[in-house]
């Protein structure tokens, strides 16, 4: 290492001019502030008023090898191992895709379609990190939350998530694709997913960052059946909804039309597609 002291505004100074070409003068900035704050506590307004703070030889190690991780294009949530989700933080590593804002959306659209006042229940279908289903279970006073995965690994860290978040939310172990589902014998009032919705052809248009890290299990479908887990999860909700119980996806924008003819081939009423906050279709809901 080569930084000129132990000063915190000194050690961010230099790993931002590494970080420069990859990540741009403000991202650079960011990311050295969540490592310092992450790490070591100190926020940025700490910062201004102990502009003399400085890291030991042990804590600026640990700033080393974590911006040697960002040069690698690996993103910053998996370098701290958490990221921030509809006001909580939620652990993730590569065993799960990192939580996008978008999401959060999808999370205050099911919160404002549940009635408050009554007892119901929810199940999320393909949970990774397990936030949309704990956030549900956190936002909403009367709500039961199941959550499925085919991924153990996945599970792994939905459960770290709902012990640390003080969260009821049941997880299980299920493949959608299989034809057994007898770990599940009810009827919710919303099931919700994520699905992965990526065709194999965009993966050239995809950042390293995402590309090279998240899981792809969680992220690509074959270019000749991009709607394989939404027909798979229509066809489940048939028997697991209750008769008015909603189905609300998060959906590539492409498929958006294919999305919402699957749902009314199904026989879902009042199906609808949805605008996220940037003007782009995003979601698909429909009745049962």
């Amino acid at each position: 290492m080569k930084v000129p002291t132990n000063k915190v505004k000194d050690i961010i100074s230099y790993y931002k001019d590494q970080l420069l070409p990859l990540y741009g003068e403000e991202q650079s900035r960011q990311m050295l502030g969540m490592l310092i704050e992450n790490f070591f506590g100190f926020d940025r307004i700490y910062l201004v008023l102990n502009p003399e703070e400085r890291l030991s030889e042990s804590e600026m190690l640990t700033i080393h090898f974590a911006v040697k991780e960002l040069l690698k294009h690996r993103p910053i949530q998996y370098v701290i191992g958490k990221a921030l989700f509809c006001g909580h933080w939620f652990e993730v590593n590569q065993n799960v895709l990192i939580p996008r804002p978008e999401t959060e959306e999808m999370v205050e659209m099911a919160i404002a379609m549940l009635k408050n006042d009554e007892q119901v229940s929810v199940l999320d279908i393909g949970t990774g990190s397990g936030c949309i289903a704990i956030s549900i279970e956190l936002q909403h006073p009367k709500v039961q939350v199941d959550a499925i995965d085919v991924s153990k690994e996945a599970l792994e860290v939905a459960e770290l998530n709902a012990k640390r978040l003080n969260s009821a939310v049941q997880l299980i172990q299920m493949d959608i694709k299989s034809n057994d589902f007898s770990c599940i014998n009810k009827q919710y009032d919303l099931i919700i997913s994520n699905p992965p919705y990526v065709s194999k052809s965009e993966m050239q248009l995809m950042r390293s960052n995402v590309l090279d890290w998240e899981p792809s299990l969680a992220l690509f479908v074959p270019d000749d059946d991009p709607l394989l887990f939404y027909r798979y999860i229509t066809d489940f909700a048939h028997s697991h909804l209750k008769s008015g119980g909603i189905l609300l996806f998060e959906i590539n924008e492409k498929f958006g039309q294919e999305v919402l003819e699957l749902l009314e081939a199904k026989k879902f009423s009042e199906a609808v597609l949805l605008y996220d906050y940037h003007g782009k279709y995003r979601f698909v809901k429909g009745l049962m």
